[in-house]
């Protein structure tokens, strides 16, 4: 069953008006989500399945056709170009970042913390579809979900100096305490998305906060709790 309005409001979370208008079956939970064979089902079939990695903030990108589920492999991207397999990534202030290539009919979901988006996790994964899938930049629509906003996102200058390497500069903003800045790990995703290859007006980079709207898990406003959201998507009809 592929997402519609009334399925969408049966997810509960938030959906992004960029790729619901390219009919994108997508889905970015709040707190406590489902199960993720659930989510994939009603993303994608009934006899779709969800495609899973344990992520460590690197900038591996896994095709999901090898992914394994016990023990789940070291991962921070998903790709995928078969309608049956669900690609899902969990955040808590980390950008999830879900990209559909119209073209080749591929897609993947993206775990972009500060360190992944550093290591240019972003690029990683649109080189994997291109490369994987024959997909083309030009043809793909993303969608940044619910993370960290820059007004809450303070950092010291490992992040600042990580983002300098990469070019990313200008994805900070000055804070008055002295050796700190405020990240804008949206910015800088949709920077890196724009590097690959992609159109401007084809990626969504203005999402929920996730420290400020407590709908949504957070680590940094509250490290005790493990509870992660859950982002997917699926290949279009």
């Amino acid at each position: 069953m592929n997402v519609t309005s009334e399925s969408s409001q049966e997810l509960s979370g938030w959906i992004s008006p960029l790729l619901k208008s390219h009919k994108v079956p997508h889905w970015f939970s709040k707190r406590e989500p489902p199960d993720s064979n659930w989510i994939a089902q009603r993303l994608g079939s009934q006899n779709a399945r969800a495609a899973r990695v344990k992520q460590v903030h690197g900038a591996r990108c896994l095709d999901a056709a090898e992914c394994k589920s016990a023990p789940l492999q070291l991962a921070d991207a998903i790709i995928t170009n078969n309608p049956l397999l669900v690609p899902i990534i969990s955040t808590a202030d980390c950008c999830p970042v879900l990209v559909v290539c119209l073209h080749s009919k591929s897609c993947a979901a993206i775990h972009a913390g500060w360190r992944g988006i550093a290591l240019d996790i972003i690029g990683e994964s649109l080189r994997a579809l291109v490369d994987r899938f024959a997909a083309d930049p030009k043809h793909m629509v993303a969608a940044i979900g619910p993370c960290a906003s820059v007004e809450r996102y303070e950092v010291g200058e490992d992040v600042i100096d990580a983002f300098a390497q990469r070019g990313l500069s200008g994805a900070l903003r000055s804070s008055p305490s002295a050796h700190k800045a405020f990240a804008n790990c949206s910015q800088a995703v949709r920077i890196l998305l724009e590097r690959a290859g992609m159109q401007s007006e084809l990626i969504e980079s203005n999402p929920p906060c996730t420290i400020g709207d407590t709908t949504f898990a957070s680590h940094r406003r509250e490290p005790e709790n493990k509870v992660r959201m859950l982002s997917g998507v699926a290949i279009p009809r």
